[in-house]
């Protein structure tokens, strides 16, 4: 098993620490990973993105080569990324901020549009919990991380401060994955 995901939209949406919550998770499911963050000049604003490499086995390079799934949350990396994703590749798209009736030029790739910002000020009270919301949309499609690894990590924070945070994310990872249950619901008839 080999997966390399991208992650990618500006400063300021939680790009960098989402990638680094995924390669930790990893980690701690025994998988070997890499953790490559790119990220502009502009702390708030600029472009952010990195690649998260998993396999059962030796990783040659941390470099990107051709993700098979990726999270985007603007437009601008969408575009910019569409056009290296394998074949077959799943796509959690931010809605919110892509244009889905114009966006997809390949019919080649799953794209799963979510309105993660919307969602994020629903059911979290925040936009900064879009990440968050797009994470539990990409645990609800792709399997190989569990839920629980990546929420015990975020429970093992210990700043008192950022408890409350732990739970916002907690509640937005748990709202993307309930909206991408009933989008397939919806679409399954069920």
């Amino acid at each position: 098993m080999h997966h390399e995901w991208l992650l990618a939209g500006f400063g300021g949406q939680g790009i960098l620490f989402l990638g680094d919550l995924l390669a930790q998770a990893a980690m701690r499911q025994g998988l070997q990973t890499t953790y490559m963050p790119t990220y502009g000049v502009a702390m708030r604003g600029g472009t952010a993105n990195c690649i998260v490499r998993l396999s059962d086995g030796p990783i040659g390079s941390p470099l990107f080569e051709e993700p098979d799934a990726a999270i985007i949350l603007n437009q601008q990396s969408f575009t910019k990324f569409l056009p290296v994703l394998r074949s077959g590749s799943l796509i959690i798209a931010n809605s919110s901020m892509i244009d889905a009736e114009n966006a997809n030029t390949r019919k080649d790739v799953h794209i799963v549009y979510v309105p993660a910002t919307e969602l994020a000020r629903e059911a979290a009270g925040t936009e900064r919990a879009t990440n968050m919301i797009a994470l539990g949309a990409f645990l609800a499609v792709e399997n190989t991380l569990q839920e629980n690894t990546i929420e015990q990590i975020m429970g093992e924070e210990r700043n008192p401060s950022k408890q409350k945070l732990v739970q916002t994310n907690k509640t937005a990872i748990q709202a993307g994955m309930a909206y991408v249950h009933k989008l397939a619901s919806s679409r399954n008839g069920a």
